[in-house]
C-alpha cells in the first residue's frame, strides 16, 4: 500500500468515527432502565412481547381460507337438481343399494334416490324419475340399473347409466342443452345430446330405440369401436354374439316413451 493509499485510509476512518461522535445518543426512558438494572440484578430477563399482526394483514393466513370459501361455493352453485319420484306403479318394491322400498314409500325413496345409485324394480312395479328441467327416466320391472346424478349446471355435464337388465326410457328436457346422456349395457354404448329413447336389455342382446332425435350406439367389444348413428323412428339392435342391425322402431318403446312424456312435462318444461 502505497503513502498516499494510507493517508487517504487514515482521513475516511477519522471522517467515521467523528460522524459516529456527533450522533445524538438520547436518553433512555427511566422505566426501560428501571426494568434493565432490575433484570441484570437478578438475572431474571423477561421474554420478548411479540404482537402478532391481525390475521386480515397475514395473506398466508387467510387465503386459503378464502380459496376453500370460494371453491365450497361454487361447487354448490354448479351441483344440478335432485332426482325427483313422480311415480311408481304395480305391485312390487324397490331395492336402492341394500334399502327396501314399497311403491307407496314415495317420501323414504325419493330422499334414497335424490343423487342417484344403483336401482332394482321387483315385481310388475314400474319408477318414474325426474329431474327438474334436465331429464326423466323410467325403469321397467326388473330392472337393474346403476344411475349417476344428474348433470352439474356448468361443469360434469354428463349423465351415465348402466343397465344390467331390463328396459330403461330416457327424455331430456329443457336445462339438458349442453349436456350428454349416456347408456352402457353389457352389448352397446349409447350416447345422446338431447332426446327421448329406450334401452332394452334381455338375455338376447340389446335394443336402442329412438323415437325423437339422434342416438349414436357403438358395440361393446368391437375392434373397430365405431358408434352408428341411430336416426329417430329407428332402432339399432345387437345381440349377445356382437352381430347388430338398424330395424324401425318398437310400437311398445313409442308407447311408453309418450306416456313417459306426459308424466314428466312439468318437470321437463319442454
Amino acid at each position: 500500500m502505497s503513502e498516499r493509499e494510507r493517508e487517504e485510509m487514515t482521513a475516511s476512518l477519522h471522517a467515521v468515527r467523528e460522524a459516529v461522535r456527533a450522533r445524538s445518543h438520547p436518553r433512555p426512558e427511566p422505566a426501560f432502565r428501571a426494568r434493565l438494572r432490575e433484570e441484570f440484578r437478578t438475572g431474571r430477563f423477561s421474554p420478548r412481547r411479540f404482537r402478532p399482526a391481525p390475521w386480515i394483514q397475514r395473506p398466508q393466513a387467510w387465503l386459503p381460507l378464502a380459496a376453500g370459501v370460494l371453491l365450497a361455493a361454487g361447487l354448490v352453485a354448479d351441483r344440478g337438481p335432485d332426482w325427483q319420484v313422480i311415480g311408481a306403479h304395480g305391485d312390487g318394491r324397490v331395492l336402492v343399494g341394500e334399502a327396501s322400498f314399497g311403491a307407496g314409500d314415495v317420501p323414504a325413496l325419493a330422499a334414497a334416490l335424490r343423487r342417484g345409485g344403483r336401482i332394482r324394480t321387483q315385481g310388475s312395479l314400474t319408477l318414474e324419475l325426474a329431474a327438474s328441467g334436465v331429464a326423466a327416466a323410467s325403469f321397467g320391472p326388473d330392472c337393474d340399473v346403476r344411475l349417476s346424478a344428474p348433470p352439474g349446471r356448468f361443469l360434469g355435464r354428463r349423465l351415465t347409466c348402466d343397465l344390467a337388465g331390463g328396459d330403461a326410457y330416457f327424455t331430456t328436457g329443457r336445462d339438458f342443452r349442453g349436456a350428454a346422456l349416456e347408456v352402457t349395457t353389457p352389448d352397446v354404448r349409447a350416447r345422446a345430446l338431447g332426446t327421448s329413447f329406450a334401452v332394452l336389455r334381455h338375455a338376447s342382446g340389446s335394443c336402442v330405440c329412438v323415437m325423437e332425435g339422434r342416438v349414436r350406439v357403438a358395440t361393446i367389444g368391437d375392434p373397430a369401436g365405431e358408434a352408428v348413428e341411430v336416426p329417430q323412428g329407428m332402432r339399432r339392435v345387437v345381440g349377445t354374439d356382437r352381430s347388430g342391425e338398424t330395424l324401425p322402431i318398437l310400437d311398445d318403446s313409442v308407447h311408453r316413451l309418450h306416456e313417459q312424456r306426459a308424466a314428466a312435462l312439468g318437470w321437463l318444461e319442454r
